[in-house]
This record gives C-alpha cells, sequence and structure tokens, in this order.
C-alpha cells in the first residue's frame, strides 16, 4: 500500500531547505594523469564533464601506442 502524502503547511515549507547547484557543464572536476612507470602526476582541472571523459580517453588511446603506461582518473 502506498503511503498517503499530505500538503506541508506553510511553517513546514518555509523550514525546507534548497540549495543552488551550478549548471552541470560548469562543476569544476580534476583529470590526474599518471605516468605508471614513475608515479609522476600532471592534475588538469576542466569545467565540463564530457571534456574530462574525452581527456581520459585520449591519455587511454595514447598510453596504448607509446611504451610508457599512463593512467588516467576524474576526480571530483
Amino acid at each position: 500500500m502506498l503511503a498517503e502524502k499530505k500538503a506541508l503547511n506553510l511553517e513546514e515549507l518555509e523550514s525546507q531547505v534548497a540549495l543552488d547547484l551550478p549548471d552541470r557543464e560548469m562543476l569544476l572536476v580534476t583529470v590526474v594523469i599518471t605516468n605508471l612507470l614513475n608515479n609522476l602526476s600532471i592534475d588538469v582541472d576542466v569545467r565540463n564533464n564530457k571534456v574530462a571523459v574525452q581527456v581520459c580517453a585520449v591519455v587511454t588511446a595514447l598510453s596504448s601506442l607509446v611504451s610508457t603506461p599512463l593512467s588516467c582518473e576524474i576526480q571530483q
């Protein structure tokens, strides 16, 4: 059986908290590219999740072409 929802009164409604989030494209993420042979890494700040995924795809493709293994990680 589904629970019935009751309407909030004005006091309950005003006690609710709303958070404004930035646009999804404006969230800052960091792409961490690591050279696995010597554990050197570089951090690249990106403001678009789709771009971060594309950067990691390129790093993965390059890693298969060169003798130095690279890893790519996206961090929030």
